[in-house]
């Protein structure tokens, strides 16, 4: 899908949905879970992007699936989605640290440093945020 798509078709259930979420939150906080490497500082990877949590307990399945439809939401130009360096509000990162994708990872990280010639040994947790655009506000409005 792509940001020309939306101005022909309407917009499918669950991508209305999630707009209205996002719409409807004050705030609506997302976060890149990433692995840094702490011997080269310029290695990083991206474990799981465009992720939102609403429960700390949420299956793995469920986070992959709200993040391909936040990625996919931002392609058609109705959100966007921005990890640039800005004042956040810890509370609201707090259940992504609880989270059992969270511990998954660091786990995975655990494990890898067993592992000779490991680099990825930092679990980081990089906040954003979603906003919908004046697109996203027009195709709410039907427009």
């Amino acid at each position: 899908m792509d940001a020309m798509e939306y101005p022909e078709s309407p917009l499918r259930p669950e991508d209305r949905a999630l707009l209205e979420e996002i719409a409807g939150a004050k705030r609506y906080p997302i976060v890149r879970l990433e692995l840094w490497s702490s011997r080269e500082r310029e290695l990083r990877s991206t474990a799981l992007n465009h992720m939102r949590l609403e429960r700390a307990d949420e299956p793995m399945a469920a986070v992959k699936a709200r993040g391909e439809a936040l990625a996919r939401l931002e392609r058609a130009g109705l959100i966007l989605l921005d990890y640039r360096p800005a004042v956040t509000v810890a509370a609201d990162y707090a259940v992504y640290r609880e989270s059992a994708v969270y511990r998954q990872l660091c786990e995975m990280v655990e494990e890898g440093k067993t592992r000779p010639g490991f680099l990825f040994d930092t679990p980081h947790i990089r906040r954003g945020r979603a906003v919908l655009t004046a697109r996203g506000r027009r195709a709410l409005a039907g427009e």
